[in-house]
């Protein structure tokens, strides 16, 4: 077994040593251009790859749009609620009505009444679920529309090329150098062209 390693090693000596040799007796030689080409295209060696990132903790706070579409998100929530609430009281009291008459209600009126609290019942199902299906989709588009901004911006704000990827600071970064982090920068941006748009506006 030692004689086998012995003569292995031996051989990747050799390899080396020829290799070495090569290299440092080669005459220097100019690639093709179509060489050339491809090495500056297809290789990373040549490009300097530097990471950024953005809080969306931050973002979410001190964005002025964000903040708005927050509190607007509040607003139609709470509408939404009290909206299902009524519908859930206005199904209860009536019934309650049923019930309180029911004593004295014919088997023809009993059936009527059943009749009419299975379909007042099934409309304010469908209603409620219509109601939840629309701020449902109101809230993506709102999202979508915060984070189009967003990405616009750091578009703009990366035009010189300086970062390769800015990322959105999450639970699952161990560990982040706070020289690469731009929230400030971009919150800064963000609002001044939440200001200038919303001037233009009026």
């Amino acid at each position: 077994m030692k004689q086998a390693l012995l003569v292995v090693n031996a051989f990747l000596l050799v390899a080396v040593s020829y290799l070495l040799y090569k290299d440092f007796t080669r005459k220097d030689t100019v690639p093709s251009a179509a060489a050339a080409q491809a090495i500056d295209k297809d290789s990373l060696a040549n490009k300097r790859i530097l990471f950024a990132y953005i809080n969306p903790d931050s973002i979410q706070n001190q964005y002025i749009l964000a903040k708005e579409v927050s509190k607007e998100f509040e607003r139609k929530s709470e509408a939404l609620n009290n909206e299902i609430s009524k519908m859930e009281r206005a199904y209860k009291e009536k019934l309650e009505k049923y019930q309180e008459k029911a004593p004295t209600m014919t088997e023809e009126e009993m059936n009527a009444a059943r009749q009419d609290m299975e379909v007042t019942q099934r409309q304010m199902v469908e209603r409620k679920q219509a109601l939840e299906e629309e701020f449902g989709q109101w809230i993506a588009s709102r999202n979508v529309s915060v984070r189009k901004k967003i990405q616009e911006f750091l578009k703009k704000y990366n035009a010189n090329g300086m970062y390769t990827f800015i990322f959105s600071h999450e639970n699952f970064f161990y560990y982040s150098d706070p020289a690469y982090d731009i929230t400030k920068e971009v919150i800064k941006g963000l609002n001044e062209e939440y200001k200038t748009a919303s001037k233009k506006e009026k």
